[in-house]
């Protein structure tokens, strides 16, 4: 009878630390450590500087990089002007969001800059990350 209480209680124990193992590394994830379910936006056309990115700038960046932080996001020429320190080119390249400093910084892992902004958080919803690079692909017009 000892045998089997000593038993039944080992396999017990076992079973706890596997599920406990699970739930630990469950919640270490990267998917699991950001909100992974807001990085995906929906493609939007048309952008508008003034209508759709200068609020998402003012909202996020500018309390920083309204000309302390390196960069100045404060208006359309400021974020036209800027040379990012960290990829070697214009923060914004028309056309090529994907080459441009200001839609990398947003993303969750940054190909040319070690952190995402804004620092800390919180972060910017995968719409409000779409906006940016629409407005940058279709030649980050002034509008």
């Amino acid at each position: 009878m000892y045998n089997r209480l000593t038993s039944n209680f080992c396999n017990y124990k076992k079973k706890s630390i596997y599920g406990l193992t699970v739930l630990i590394v469950g919640l270490l994830t990267p998917s699991c450590m950001t909100n992974i379910e807001n990085i995906e936006g929906q493609e939007v056309q048309d952008v508008s500087f003034q209508l759709n990115v200068q609020p998402i700038l003012k909202q996020y960046c500018v309390s920083c990089h309204g000309n302390v932080a390196g960069i100045n996001l404060s208006s359309y020429e400021a974020v036209m002007s800027n040379i990012g320190t960290n990829w070697k080119e214009n923060v914004v390249v028309p056309g090529d969001a994907l080459n441009s400093g200001l839609y990398d910084v947003l993303l969750e892992r940054p190909q040319f800059q070690l952190q995402q902004m804004p620092t800390g958080g919180p972060y910017l919803t995968g719409n409000e990350i779409e906006i940016i690079k629409s407005w940058i692909n279709e030649g980050a017009k002034n509008n």
